[in-house]
């Protein structure tokens, strides 16, 4: 049977007006992002001012680190990219991740499963309807969080030092990542969530991709390695082999009989 992208399309407009629905889901995946894309330019403009100086010193050293002339401005750029860049970089993990175990294991806590899957459509159509009801958002979410931290880190940069630092090579490396990320952790949460019992089950799967990225400001505060366009673009390549791989298999485990028993 060819797949109808309308039945697709059904499946993931049915999933979003579910997830938008219950405030516990959407409230804390939209504005605890929001609260700290906006927090966080503000606290590191706190430190910049404070202690920014004193801070810079120790970075300099640090391999690639762009001094602009001040060691506040150096601070500032440091901070608000290498550090906190890659902490925002865990926004499309965490809402994917939210999405979709609920997309999944949340039709068994809801028992709305066996109604899903006796419909006439087919797994391609579902599996895609599902992952594109989580891929959306998630990318929305990181794109917003990104433009809104970016916005007012320049606004205090131009403001406080006449420099704009954002967007910079890293910042689009960055947000090219980001896809590969939420179609890994969908296709991570798909494998697991078909055969979970619940959505807190299926969330945990998050955390297996969280820790690896929240490694990354440390590696580069202790100039481990340094986050450069080839280390962003290593991670690209490793993430769509990731993503393809966790999404083919995803799609290849899954089985309508499971799903509703599991």
């Amino acid at each position: 049977m060819p797949m109808d992208s309308a039945r697709a399309f059904a499946v993931s407009v049915k999933d979003l007006r579910e997830v938008f629905s219950s405030i516990e889901i959407f409230g804390p995946m939209i504005f605890i992002p929001l609260f700290f894309s906006i927090a966080l330019p503000l606290f590191t403009s706190y430190i910049t001012k404070y202690a920014g100086p004193q801070f810079a010193s120790r970075i300099l050293g640090i391999s690639g680190v762009t001094t602009y002339g001040h060691t506040g401005l150096a601070f500032l750029s440091f901070f608000s990219t290498n550090v906190l860049g890659p902490v925002f970089l865990t926004m499309p993990i965490i809402t994917a991740s939210v999405i979709a175990a609920d997309s999944f294991a949340g039709e068994k806590e809801r028992k709305t499963a066996e109604a899903l899957l006796s419909s006439p459509i087919t797994n391609s159509e579902l599996l895609i309807g599902k992952m594109a009801s989580s891929f959306i958002p998630s990318i929305a979410l990181t794109a917003a969080v990104f433009a809104i931290y970016a916005g007012i880190t320049d606004y205090i940069s131009m403001r406080s030092f006449g420099v704009l630092l954002f967007p910079n090579e890293s910042w689009w490396l960055m947000l090219l990542n980001a896809p590969f990320l939420a179609l890994t952790t969908i296709g991570l949460v798909v494998i697991v969530s078909s055969r979970a019992r619940g959505v807190k089950e299926s969330q945990q799967i998050s955390t297996l991709l969280i820790l690896p990225i929240l490694v990354i400001p440390f590696a580069s505060i202790f100039n481990i390695s340094r986050l450069s366009a080839g280390f962003f673009i290593g991670m690209l390549s490793v993430l769509i082999i990731s993503a393809a791989a966790v999404v083919t298999l995803g799609v290849r485990l899954f089985e309508r009989e499971r799903f509703i028993t599991a």
